[in-house]
């Protein structure tokens, strides 16, 4: 959720990364990042990402290769990134577990690198073109078509729930019911009542982290090209996800929350594409799972990865603003679906 700019470029710049520092790492650990993956791509140009995660460093290799070091608390499932490339090829990067750093502890990973640029850097690069109607018609028909792939390919059972959010669904929205800002406490409150309806969703692999940073596409027509950044996924209900359409919607100013001015016709093109897919008589359901994930994502503080301390007005002003903006007036038959 929280995404840094990246400070240097050269291994040999005196300047540290902001990732060594919150990880009380040196300079000279920065520089055994660069020597270990020029060791294994000789010959090859290394360059950091533009866009760097809060729990990773990420190095560009050549032109197809992704080098990531992360700490131990954060490492990878390799599970749920083996199981991410199975169902969606060549639309998620195909990672492997290459080393563990003798100083600094960091874990080391290779990974394909998925082509394009993010939805991030469109917006600072062609800022007109990344905000048309058309590219941004693309992206979310083709954003819906990836989720449908997810829903065709689903575990035939429902899983035991194994991460963070799948194991605590209804502890968290119970907590939200008493903790959020008062103004918020009717939603919470209606999806725990209605908790059936989600949890009778097919389970599926979903991405934990859909901002705008990590959803990839072609810089020239805004089709999908795939999603980077799988370490907070996990299986959960269909639909947990889709507070990552928001992000494709509209974005954070100085004034607050915009939408762009098309979006809510974007958001009936989406529904359309995501509804001929999965049936369009889900929809309330995986309307209400939309609602779930905001609260779930927006409602609690990113604290360093803890994820466990709900927002609180006056501390937590961007994940409050964009619940304000996601979730506005509230209407309870929103949440009205008949039991199944």
């Amino acid at each position: 959720m929280a995404k840094e700019p990246q400070i240097q470029d050269a291994e040999t710049s005196t300047l540290i990364d902001p990732f060594f520092t919150r990880n009380n790492l040196t300079l000279q650990d920065q520089h055994e990042c660069y020597a270990i993956v020029s060791q294994l791509y000789p010959n090859q140009t290394i360059s950091p990402a533009s866009c760097q995660g809060y729990c990773s460093f990420t190095l560009f290799v050549g032109p197809s290769t992704v080098i990531q070091f992360r700490p131990s608390p954060y490492r990878l499932d390799l599970l749920v990134t083996s199981l991410a490339s199975s169902i969606h090829s060549v639309h998620v990067p195909k990672t492997s577990h290459r080393a563990v750093l003798r100083s600094s502890g960091l874990e080391v990973y290779s990974m394909s690198r998925i082509p394009g640029a993010s939805l991030r850097d469109s917006r600072s690069h062609s800022p007109t073109l990344a905000r048309s109607p058309q590219f941004l018609e693309n992206l979310c028909t083709s954003l819906a078509a990836f989720l449908v792939h997810s829903w065709h390919r689903r575990p035939p059972a429902p899983p035991t729930p194994r991460g963070k959010i799948g194991i605590s669904l209804y502890a968290r929205l119970q907590l939200l019911t008493t903790a959020l800002p008062a103004r918020f406490r009717p939603i919470a409150r209606q999806l725990v009542d209605n908790m059936h309806n989600i949890t009778s969703l097919p389970w599926v692999l979903t991405h934990g982290d859909l901002v705008p940073g990590n959803i990839m596409l072609s810089p020239s027509c805004g089709y999908l090209t795939g999603l980077v950044d799988w370490a907070e996924a996990e299986v959960l209900p269909f639909g947990l996800c889709l507070y990552g359409l928001e992000e494709i919607l509209g974005e954070m100013t100085e004034d607050g929350w915009e939408y762009h001015p098309a979006a809510e016709g974007l958001r009936e093109v989406f529904w359309r594409e995501l509804g001929e897919g999965v049936g369009e008589k889900e929809r309330k359901r995986v309307e209400m799972a939309r609602i779930a994930g905001i609260l779930l994502w927006w409602g609690f503080a990113w604290d360093e990865g803890r994820i466990d301390r709900v927002v609180e007005e006056g501390r937590d002003e961007i994940e409050i603003a964009r619940l304000d903006a996601f979730l506005g007036p509230f209407d309870e038959a929103d949440l009205r679906v008949s039991k199944l």
